[in-house]
């Protein structure tokens, strides 16, 4: 039996991921004695970047939708629309 399949990431988790991928890569580079390594999975890094860049996204969403402006309760009909054309 397999596990389901996720859905591919969006292009802007992509993008993020991908960015936060390459600087922790950058950051995970150890050169000695001539020899490169990376010290943690690369594979782990890729999967840590994009668990990162969904946070991101989540939070971002969230506090945009925060900042947005809020309904304070006003009703406006088609009568009082027609009210101030006169």
């Amino acid at each position: 039996m397999t596990s389901p399949a996720r859905p591919p990431a969006n292009p802007g988790v992509q993008d993020l991921a991908s960015r936060i991928y390459i600087e922790l890569v950058g950051r995970a580079f150890l050169r000695t004695d001539n020899t490169a390594a990376i010290k943690p999975e690369p594979a782990e890094l890729a999967k840590l970047s994009f668990q990162l860049a969904e946070t991101f996204r989540r939070t971002e969403a969230t506090v945009n939708a925060a900042a947005a402006p809020q309904n304070v309760g006003y009703k406006v009909d088609l009568a009082d629309m027609a009210k101030w054309d006169k």
